[in-house]
C-alpha cells in the first residue's frame, strides 16, 4: 500500500510546515525571561523591544505560514524547475 498518496499534505509543504513551527518556537523563546528574583523589585526587562514587538510578530508569522501551508493543496515551490509540468 502506497502511504505517500494517502498523506494530506504534499512532501514539499511539510518542510514549510516545520519551518513555521520553528518560527513560532523562536518567538516563544524570545518571550521567556524578564522576571525578577525578588518579588519586592520590578524588572523593566519585561518590557524589552524583543519581548514586546519581535516575539509576537514572529509567533504571528509562524501561524500565518502554518495556515497557508495547511490550506494550500498544491506543493509550494519557490523556484520553477525546467522539468516541472503544471
Amino acid at each position: 500500500m502506497n502511504m505517500d498518496s494517502k498523506f494530506a499534505i504534499p512532501k514539499e509543504n511539510v518542510v514549510y510546515l516545520i519551518a513555521g513551527l520553528c518560527i513560532m518556537i523562536l518567538g516563544y523563546l524570545l518571550l521567556m525571561g524578564g522576571g525578577a528574583d525578588n518579588p519586592e523589585e520590578f524588572n523593566y526587562a519585561l518590557f524589552s523591544f524583543s519581548r514586546m514587538y519581535i516575539a509576537p510578530l514572529l509567533i504571528l508569522a509562524g501561524f500565518v505560514v502554518e495556515i497557508v501551508v495547511l490550506l494550500r493543496r498544491r506543493p509550494i515551490r519557490l523556484f520553477n524547475r525546467k522539468d516541472d509540468k503544471r
